[in-house]
């Protein structure tokens, strides 16, 4: 669906404000007396902004997607993390989503319009999912009622966790009620011509994606309760979700405004401060068998001219000659954003059933999965690294192919870093690796321990030092045990 958004909103609305955190109740990208038709656009393109963006690119650095040779980048790459790293996400979800979903949510209520309503605490959840599984403990309750609390409380990140999930079957609740008005052309995520069609086609996707997501936050559950979180997971999966890849988000910007990768990758931060990691290329080159690669691979990377793949190894300061650039799955203007794709649900499926001890169904599943992948990354079947990678059983399945596989599929999304995170045994130090198997940078700065999440951006420990917490990237978030 080709989305097309007046170019002077989404400046208003998409690029992050410089605004700091205490200053936010008077910040111009908040549209207090705007439409929700008007507001409702730019919120959810900043919602997809928000978990692409800034933050994507240090996830994808951390996952070894893509080598920091310079820059931010390249002290991210050494686990050297800087203050100012989550500025851009953190302000983008404060500023930009949480109080214009605020807004919404009021606006929609006087308006009986629950269609709006239902969708607008659905982001709302994802972000403050999403923020706690960088940041562990985040504000919320009084973050988004500054004119009170000028300095807002950090709240658990567990109860938000809760919280989340309570947002989701709002959602869902609200989207099965009549509603006054409805999105249609102004949303990014299941765009329609029209509200009629927004409702027939559009409204019973969301709510896939909201019973999706429950899946996705209680599968990272995984280490806090093994059990219960694949039971709950396979359970919200079983409410009814995601068929097959047509009823994922599939959030294209066109040609007026590209998604987050794009220009970045056109920018001199792209081009200067990260290439293609070289482990990315070994994992994928010659992965089904010597000369054949995985299909996957020209569409993620870009070849040279010679048609050779060479990456930057982890820990370089600069790109070998002839070394290659993103290939055109995300490196071109019209590129897909993700949001949560059916493959990604089939492989939390697969990781569930097989955690529940439902082997039969885990094969299934993660059989779905790879096929889904493939097609929805190449646009064809390939049926050699089907047969290869995509034809497990039930005795065959391991936990190990599951999350190999899923790490191929997730490309450049920062999910990547939360299952790597799961995967790490429970009570591991630092320095063991998850699924896959990574090789610290040698120019690590932490004696080869990995990161196990953010720190809080410069801003809030400026403007918020009574109530920030004191952490190191070496602390580990609520489920990460």
């Amino acid at each position: 669906m080709k989305i097309k958004i007046i170019t002077i909103l989404m400046l208003l609305f998409v690029f992050v404000s410089c605004e700091p955190f205490d200053e936010i109740n008077d910040n111009p990208n908040q549209a207090t007396d705007a439409s929700i038709q008007v507001i409702y656009p730019a919120v959810t393109a900043s919602f997809v902004y928000g978990i692409n963006g800034e933050a994507a690119q240090f996830t994808s650095i951390l996952m070894q997607y893509l080598t920091g040779v310079l820059g931010d980048q390249q002290q991210v790459n050494n686990y050297s993390f800087v203050l100012d790293m989550s500025d851009a996400t953190w302000n983008r979800f404060y500023t930009n989503c949480l109080l214009n979903i605020k807004n919404i949510k009021e606006k929609s209520e006087e308006l009986g319009a629950s269609h709006y309503l239902g969708t607008s605490k659905i982001m709302e959840a994802i972000i403050i999912g999403y923020s706690v599984d960088l940041w562990n403990d985040i504000p919320y309750s009084e973050a988004l009622d500054l004119e009170a609390h000028r300095q807002p409380a950090f709240d658990n990140a567990e109860e938000l966790y809760q919280r989340v999930f309570q947002l989701l079957d709002e959602g869902i609740a609200d989207l099965n009620t009549e509603s006054t008005t409805s999105p249609s052309t102004n949303d990014l995520i299941y765009r329609a011509n029209n509200e009629n069609a927004w409702r027939t086609n559009s409204r019973p996707r969301w709510i896939m994606l909201a019973r999706a997501m429950k899946a996705r936050f209680h599968n990272h559950l995984s280490k806090v309760d093994p059990s219960g979180s694949a039971t709950a997971t396979l359970a919200a999966i079983d409410e009814g979700t995601f068929t097959s890849n047509a009823d994922q988000p599939n959030v294209l910007f066109g040609s007026e405004f590209a998604g987050p990768w794009f220009p970045f990758f056109q920018t001199t931060f792209g081009e200067n401060n990260v290439a293609i990691s070289q482990r990315l290329i070994d994992l994928l080159r010659d992965r089904v068998a010597v000369g054949t690669d995985d299909p996957r691979l020209p569409f993620y990377v870009a070849a040279t001219t010679g048609g050779l793949y060479i990456g930057t190894p982890n820990g370089a300061t600069s790109r070998p000659t002839g070394s290659v650039i993103p290939g055109p799955y995300l490196n071109r203007r019209e590129a897909p954003t993700p949001v949560l794709n059916f493959s990604e649900l089939k492989f939390i499926e697969a990781e569930a059933a097989l955690r529940a001890n439902l082997p039969e169904r885990a094969a299934t599943a993660f059989n779905t999965a790879v096929a889904a992948s493939i097609q929805r990354v190449t646009g064809a079947s390939h049926a050699e690294y089907i047969a290869a990678f995509g034809s497990e059983t039930a005795t065959s399945l391991t936990l190990e192919k599951i999350m190999t596989e899923k790490h191929i599929d997730l490309f450049l999304q920062p999910e990547a870093w939360a299952d790597w995170r799961r995967s790490t045994p429970v009570n591991a130090n630092n320095t063991v690796s998850g699924i896959p198997t990574l090789v610290p940078s040698p120019t690590n700065s932490t004696q080869g321990a990995f990161p196990r999440r953010f720190i809080y951006p410069n801003r809030e420990v400026v403007n918020n030092s009574a109530n920030t917490p004191s952490v190191t990237n070496q602390d580990r978030i609520f489920w990460d045990r």
